[in-house]
């Protein structure tokens, strides 16, 4: 239950620190040594010239530098850190956060972190050293809130009866993010209400002009008794790994859920991204494929 207990120690950390709250941070993956946030900028963090002030983005991965040091149980603190600012960050752009691990030992350990938009522009570097003192976190993890904490952290799953015994990776998170990032870029030039097909004809350029291989419109056949029986057309296939569905909707409903896992499914992949441009904002929800997954996991 290591990553459950980092998991409950980081939602015990955050519940405490208002600062962080104000930030509007939220976790996207706990691991001990490891996480992954995001936020968006609001009108209030802006300097004097327009853009965010630099003190946003270095408390953001100050942040993540408390999460992923304190997730492994012993309460560490900021010994030094520091913070090289590369790309402007503007009002309303979505931030995402990851902290990797460089070096740990029994009295410190040393993190880098880097900080993109949601061009998948990287914006900032931060680095930063801690002290890791004798002191234990208080927390232990029932079996109960073992299975609580996966439903709150695990990526989207439309059927409760497919959430797996164990719990899996990440899956292509950098890509994820690329695709995520054209989305953003598609809407923040065209806006929203417009017809589904618009979107699927400007993503599809702002594909090519990224030089990300896709398909669009794909067509794979459900085969039974090694007959064609009926058609599927996914919108788009990214490097023939993930399953792009988008709507011009201002929510999701089960049936895109439940589609896009078809989708899946007949077609042997494990990842899909659910993509909508709505009037005001575009939303995405990763779906997985949890029983290729986990038969892949067994071997079978």
């Amino acid at each position: 239950m290591r990553k459950e207990l980092a998991i409950k120690i980081v939602d015990k950390m955050m519940a405490e620190d208002k600062f962080s709250q104000w930030l509007g941070i939220e976790t996207v993956l706990i691991e001990q040594g490891h996480c992954i946030l995001k936020m968006k900028i609001r009108e209030e963090m802006v300097n004097g010239f327009g853009i965010s002030h630099g003190g946003i983005a270095f408390s953001f991965a100050d942040s993540a530098l408390a999460f992923a040091s304190n997730a492994y149980g012993r309460l560490s603190v900021a010994l030094e850190c520091s913070i090289s600012f590369a790309v402007a960050v503007k009002v309303h752009d979505e931030l995402i956060c990851e902290a990797k691990e460089l070096i740990i030992t029994n009295k410190t350990a040393t993190y880098h972190i880097e900080i993109s938009n949601q061009k998948n522009e990287k914006v900032a570097f931060f680095k930063g050293t801690v002290y890791r003192t004798s002191k234990e976190w208080e927390v232990t993890v029932t079996n109960n809130e073992s299975k609580q904490i996966y439903e709150k952290y695990e990526e989207v799953i439309p059927n409760d009866s497919s959430i797996p015994k164990n719990k899996v990776d990440l899956l292509f998170p950098e890509l994820s993010y690329k695709i995520v990032g054209v989305a953003f870029d598609v809407y923040n030039s065209i806006g929203g209400s417009h017809k589904e097909i618009v979107y699927q004809k400007s993503l599809f350029q702002a594909f090519q002009d990224k030089k990300i291989i896709v398909q669009q419109q794909l067509y794979n056949p459900v085969i039974f008794s090694d007959k064609s029986v009926a058609k599927n057309y996914f919108d788009f296939l990214v490097e023939n790994k993930i399953i792009v569905e988008i709507k011009s909707t201002e929510r999701f409903s089960k049936a895109n859920f439940s589609q896009l896992l078809n989708y899946l499914i007949v077609s042997k992949l494990k990842l899909g991204i659910l993509i909508s441009f709505g009037r005001n904002e575009v939303k995405y929800k990763r779906v997985l494929n949890i029983d290729l997954i986990n038969k892949e996991k067994e071997g079978i």
